[in-house]
């Protein structure tokens, strides 16, 4: 071009952003300025998006200059691309400011201001903002209703949410597909479900559209209503209305709530129907996810292992789901992979991996984990710090649990019941008391599981009289409601100090009918103190539940045989073998150079076995040898 005019160079500038080349966008305006060509409102506008691009607020504040020095600085179309620049460039400071020197307003800038606010989360500030545009004169529009509505659902307030709504139904915007979706998405935030459905039955239930059904299926999983989001999943197949990767992504978390392994599989089947398109990052994430809740280790490993691309969640949701299926030993030989490709755990892998350590009682190698979470700058989060006071706890560090509890400014109920479980656990009965009246003290209200965790302590201390006082005291004062292990809790309480009738007594009072919990722990107490009688009655409770119950044959028989009724003992034992009645194997594990190895009772899967049998047999062959040189010696 021999000539070239600000048109021709906005328009080389706003190619350049359109397809992402920004710098190039930024050589273009300065070559611009320096032939004498000067910007206009379109120019300003363009560079300032290539600003948005390259998230630079410093070239951001450059070009405000030049906006100044030009003479734009009252321009009503350049001061709404300079507020929204700021806003999303996290300054909302100096949108605010700009928006407030701007002589004239437009609805643009109304709404441009309002999504500021709302993107940076100042949720009221931008329901402020919608009503005095409204008190102004300035008409709303659907993006207006869309912005602020984002805003009430994020304040989870539902009056706000009817003024929006009932804007949107003034407005006649509220059966476009933009707006409707964003009603039931604010509705759902807000807990109104009754609301949300309305404006789906009402406007979209015949909608060909995906976007106001993944609305409602999505507030339906948000807020527990799991069933109700499958439900919905149906109709929608059934409508022959096409699903996508956010439907897929709010039907595995509702499969994940309800744990339904089988219509995971089979909306997995139907992921796959439709082609490679819709197996990315985040939705074979939620799928793994699902697959772990469900308790399918062996369907998380598949989906796993065919990801093309992985993320920090796909190694955190398997970590996690080797600690919840209790392979441990692999959850940290996951969480070591991890790291050695480079990605950073979050407080979520860590939560898994010291439950492992726990699990596993590798308090060495718990402690260079706990320095891993240091360097992170993660050992502040409150929900690690319980997880770490569990895991020092479980094992054997209740001095190191007592210093992450200590460095704790403010604990809440979480870490206070942990460090109560923790001085209940190794037997600090009176520290675990006093540490729940500091907690009174504190203003926390105590949880069922920080209940649990004191009548723990009363029993392990043998406090029986105030472990009573401490149940009665459960409802009555602190509102908690009372489960099974609670009931439990009790029955170990006055088993372990002998007091068997009162606990048979304990358990015929039940307002709740005693499960196998109940009458396995009467069970154990029995045989501590060799009350056969009672431990025949606990015993045939819980098998007439479950008749494979290999504890129970285990517990009664050896309290038969502790008792010196021998010959009922061993008879147990023959009926286990006749019913195929099998004790579970049990396992030990050793950790070597930062490996863990697993022995069972009668193991075939470890990878070493052949050189550990030969090992063994080696080792008795010598033991035999070494009694027989004694017997030798002996007759001699």
């Amino acid at each position: 071009m021999f000539q070239r005019n600000n048109v021709s160079w906005t328009i080389m500038i706003c190619g350049s952003t359109e397809n992402g080349f920004y710098l190039d966008g930024f050589r273009f305006f300065y070559e611009m300025l320096d032939s004498g060509v000067l910007p206009d409102k379109f120019t300003f506008s363009a560079i300032i998006q290539n600003c948005i691009g390259l998230d630079c607020l410093e070239l951001g504040k450059m070009v405000h200059a030049q906006v100044i020095v030009r003479g734009f600085a009252c321009h009503t179309f350049v001061s709404t691309a300079l507020l929204n620049m700021y806003s999303k460039l996290g300054e909302i400071e100096n949108s605010s400011l700009v928006f407030r020197l701007m002589t004239e307003k437009n609805e643009v800038s109304w709404n441009a201001m309002i999504s500021g606010f709302t993107s940076n989360g100042l949720y009221l500030e931008a329901f402020d903002l919608f009503l005095r545009m409204k008190d102004e004169g300035i008409t709303p529009n659907m993006y207006t209703v869309v912005s602020v509505s984002k805003a009430v659902g994020k304040l989870g307030d539902v009056d706000k949410g009817t003024e929006v709504h009932q804007v949107a139904s003034n407005l006649g915007v509220e059966c476009t597909v933009l707006v409707g979706t964003a009603l039931i998405d604010m509705y759902s935030k807000c807990g109104s479900l009754n609301d949300a459905r309305s404006i789906f039955d009402k406007n979209f239930d015949a909608c060909g559209v995906n976007m106001p059904w993944n609305s409602m299926i999505s507030g339906y999983s948000q807020c527990g209503c799991s069933q109700e989001a499958l439900e919905l999943y149906v109709t929608m197949c059934q409508e022959d209305i096409k699903a996508d990767l956010y439907t897929f992504g709010s039907i595995f978390n509702a499969i994940a709530a309800l744990k339904n392994l089988r219509f995971g599989k089979e909306v997995h089947a139907m992921v796959l129907k439709y082609g490679d398109g819709l197996m990315v990052t985040n939705v074979q994430n939620a799928l793994a996810d699902a697959y772990a809740k469900c308790g399918s280790l062996e369907d998380v490993v598949k989906v796993f292992d065919r990801m093309k691309e992985r993320d920090i969640v796909s190694w955190t949701t398997m970590v996690t789901a080797y600690a919840h299926c209790s392979e441990w030993d692999e959850a940290l030989f996951t969480f070591s992979r991890m790291r050695e490709d480079g990605f950073a755990p979050n407080h979520f892998t860590f939560s898994s991996v010291f439950a492992s350590c726990a699990s596993l009682c590798l308090l060495d190698y718990g402690r260079q984990v706990h320095g891993i979470l240091c360097k992170a700058g993660l050992d502040s989060d409150m929900c690690i710090e319980s997880a770490l006071i569990d895991m020092y706890a479980k094992c054997g560090g209740i001095a190191d649990a007592g210093k992450v509890f200590k460095r704790i400014p403010s604990p809440d109920n979480v870490s206070l019941t942990a460090m109560i479980s923790a001085y209940a656990q190794h037997g600090f009965t009176e520290d675990a008391l006093d540490l729940f009246m500091r907690m009174e003290q504190l203003g926390k209200k105590p949880t069922a599981v920080t209940l649990l965790c004191v009548l723990s302590a009363c029993s392990h201390g043998g406090m029986v009289t105030e472990g009573l006082r401490y149940f009665k005291l459960m409802e009555e004062k602190y509102g908690s409601e009372l489960d099974m292990e609670h009931y439990a809790c009790v029955v170990d309480l006055l088993g372990r100090v002998g007091r068997l009738d009162d606990a048979m007594e304990f358990v015929r009072s039940m307002p709740i009918n005693p499960n196998e919990i109940i009458w396995q722990t009467l069970l154990g107490a029995c045989r501590i103190h060799g009350n056969i009688e009672l431990a025949e009655v606990a015993a045939m409770k819980v098998l007439s539940a479950r008749p494979e119950h290999s504890a129970a044959y285990v517990l009664l028989s050896n309290t038969y045989i502790e008792t010196g009724s021998l010959a009922d003992g061993h008879f147990l034992r023959d009926v286990m073998k006749k019913r195929g009645v099998k004790k579970e194997p049990g396992y030990s594990w050793i950790s070597i150079e930062g490996g863990i190895h697993k022995f069972y009772s009668g193991d075939e899967r470890h990878p070493e076995k052949d050189g550990i049998y030969t090992t063994l047999e080696d080792l008795n062959q010598k033991v035999k040898s070494m009694v027989c040189a004694r017997s030798l010696s002996c007759t001699m």
